[in-house]
């Protein structure tokens, strides 16, 4: 029992345990004296973090409880709302099949610019008759030519030989973001995010498409919306 006991005490401490991920000095309010900004979390093993946090010293300082681990945690700092001074972007993935990513960005002066529970795109889908798929997005839409997958269709049973579609669930499987990365759009030192959102048939790996789009976060709205099709995977 003692010895139970001894293994225990000296792996929690190994496995699990705060630790400061990445730490920068950087001017957040354009007074020309450096903030110290750090991300940290609990390693609960070598590759994934837990409860990371973010926390700014300066003269006003803050620390922000992100409210979720990640694989392979960032930190990058742009303009994003267009004040002409650097914001906080933190990003990381989730991990499993579908590997989403988990983003948080924070202004030190105005705040939470926005997060992971914030939609940045809502894509509307569904199978249309004669091996077809329907994705639209507000008043804009296009359809997805399937026809490349009519013999697996048929066979799943989601499309009779005649192309009429007989499954049961009619929306297609729309991923989580899968990244996103600050993109000057429009070449004037306001960033936005470009991104990528999956887009699945009748299982997740029957992949069909993405969506790339660009979000400015100034302007909370999609300035950008491309809908690709998956033409070959081996």
């Amino acid at each position: 029992m003692k010895k139970i006991v001894v293994l225990l005490i000296v792996l929690i401490p190994l496995f699990m345990f705060s630790k400061v991920i990445i730490q920068k000095d950087v001017d957040l309010n354009g007074d020309m004296i450096n903030e110290k900004v750090i991300l940290e979390g609990d390693y609960i093993s070598s590759i994934y973090i837990d409860n990371l946090k973010l926390s700014i010293i300066g003269k006003e300082s803050t620390t922000i409880e992100l409210g979720f681990g990640a694989y392979e945690p960032t930190m990058e700092f742009y303009d994003f709302d267009g004040d002409k001074k650097l914001d906080v972007f933190v990003k990381g993935y989730s991990g499993g099949s579908g590997n989403f990513l988990y983003y948080y960005l924070y202004s030190y002066e105005n705040g939470e610019l926005l997060s992971s529970e914030d939609k940045i795109l809502e894509l509307k889908t569904s199978f249309m008759d004669n091996f077809k798929a329907l994705v639209k997005y507000e008043d804009a839409f296009t359809y997805l030519d399937l026809s490349d997958r009519k013999d697996e269709y048929v066979k799943m049973k989601a499309y009779n030989k005649y192309g009429q579609f007989i499954g049961e669930f009619k929306e297609l499987f729309v991923d989580g973001i899968g990244e996103l990365e600050p993109f000057d759009f429009g070449n004037d030192g306001v960033y936005e995010l470009r991104g990528v959102i999956g887009i699945s048939g009748l299982y997740h790996a029957d992949r069909i498409g993405y969506a790339h789009f660009v979000y400015s976060v100034k302007e909370k709205r999609i300035r950008w919306l491309e809908i690709s099709k998956v033409i070959y995977v081996k």
